[in-house]
């Protein structure tokens, strides 16, 4: 599992159970990126840093409310997203339209930024199952991507079930071992769900 990933979580229970060292820490590494993506919205210096320290309050206050596994980043990004359209929804009026395009452009941005790096890692995990050998890439693919029970994979092939099993468990080691940590979380989502 990714270390990042792990160690969200743990910030994100010490959180949860009021723990200040945590939350201190979580403002020192989150702060900067937070604030120049708030100053990209508004384009105001202190207007971004209202909207910031809103977003870090709004974290502690509702601590007790955030699921396990919340990415905390992507959750003060969208804070100050919705901190600034709520900002625009009560003093500007008159820009609304102009400055909700602007903020929705930039989350549309972000939102292909992110797809295209999920691109990247299923073409990276594709290619790892390729340089598998064939009789476990062929067993993996029939279980993962065809959805295959054992027993179906062993009939169509004309093997054992336990020489199914141990193709799956020799390719998912190879795979795990293969794969950057950051790509592993993904590689286990994608073939959990085909």
């Amino acid at each position: 599992m990714n270390s990042n990933y792990r160690d969200n979580n743990v910030k994100v229970k010490a959180i949860q159970n009021g723990d200040r060292r945590a939350f201190k820490t979580v403002i020192g590494s989150y702060y900067n990126e937070i604030y120049w993506y708030a100053k990209s919205l508004c384009r105001d210096e202190v207007l971004a840093k209202d909207l910031v320290q809103e977003a870090f309050f709004k974290l502690w206050k509702k601590r007790a409310k955030i699921k396990e596994g919340t990415i905390i980043k992507g959750w003060l990004y969208k804070s100050v997203r919705n901190n600034f359209l709520d900002h625009i929804k009560k003093y500007k009026k008159e820009t609304y339209l102009f400055e909700t395009t602007y903020a929705e452009t930039l989350g549309h941005i972000m939102e292909r930024e992110y797809e295209e790096d999920v691109k990247r890692k299923v073409l990276i995990v594709e290619k790892e199952i390729e340089r598998l050998p064939n009789k476990c890439k062929q067993v993996f693919r029939l279980s993962k991507k065809e959805g295959l029970t054992n027993i179906e994979i062993a009939e169509h092939l004309g093997i054992s079930i336990k020489t199914v099993e141990g193709h799956l468990t020799k390719a998912l080691r190879m795979l795990r071992e293969r794969l950057k940590e950051k790509i592993q979380v993904l590689f286990l989502i994608l073939h959990r769900i085909r």
